[in-house]
């Protein structure tokens, strides 16, 4: 995701400064970086308020480049992969009261029927999983620690060739698995209905309020 912010016209801002118009670089510049960093404020704070997710903060998801006096454009820019669907609200999977046979343990054990794991991206949306006949979501802890939520793959022959044939082995799954996964960090920043879409309108208008603070400093010998 890259957002660039450009400064107004040299020649308004010059005019608006009358005999200090050899100012104009700095106020530009000094604007255009102001309204970057609100902007990444806005869209991180309108990214929480939008998204059920556990992250170490969206502020930091984002970089400015800052502009210059030579330059008076700044560009945000966000990258990141995908995040694990267990890094958004979700709730957790229960056995249920059912019995069935397990062919790994050569043994008949409860567990059958229960509810799959679900989870919800938006906090404005209900807990959902794509959950299949006999392929409900689960949550488990891989042999690496990690912890995620999974989905058998059926169709698709167990051995110990599996990477993950220790843990399946463990929960009696007798397939593959994949781990569930969410929007990354510039996906949902850049999101044109829930997030970018929402604080563009506000980026014209920070700037040119930060172009004429900018100017009454200037004109006071402030910068």
């Amino acid at each position: 995701m890259g957002i660039v912010i450009e400064g107004i016209d040299l020649a308004q801002v010059e005019k608006q400064l009358g005999s200090m118009k050899q100012k104009a670089p700095k106020v530009l510049k000094l604007a255009v970086n102001d309204t970057a960093r609100k902007a990444r404020s806005r869209l991180a704070k309108e990214a929480q308020k939008t998204y059920a997710v556990k992250v170490g903060g969206f502020n930091r998801a984002m970089v400015i480049k800052l502009a210059t006096n030579g330059n008076p454009v700044a560009i945000i820019r966000s990258t990141g992969k995908k995040i694990p669907l267990f890094k958004f609200a979700h709730r957790r999977n229960t056995l249920g009261s059912e019995k069935y046979y397990n062919p790994t343990l050569h043994r008949m054990q409860v567990g059958k029927g229960g509810r799959g794991a679900s989870a919800k991206q938006l906090k404005s949306s209900s807990f959902k999983s794509d959950n299949g006949a006999n392929l409900k979501w689960f949550i488990a802890q891989m042999p690496s620690g990690h912890t995620g939520i999974f989905q058998r793959n059926g169709g698709v022959s167990r051995g110990k060739g599996n990477k993950n044939y220790a843990i399946l082995k463990k929960l009696g799954v007798g397939a593959e698995i994949s781990e569930k996964m969410g929007p990354s960090a510039p996906e949902m920043l850049g999101n044109e209905e829930r997030v970018y879409g929402i604080v563009e309108p506000y980026i014209m208008s920070d700037l040119e309020q930060a172009v004429n603070r900018h100017v009454l400093r200037a004109i006071r010998n402030e910068i």
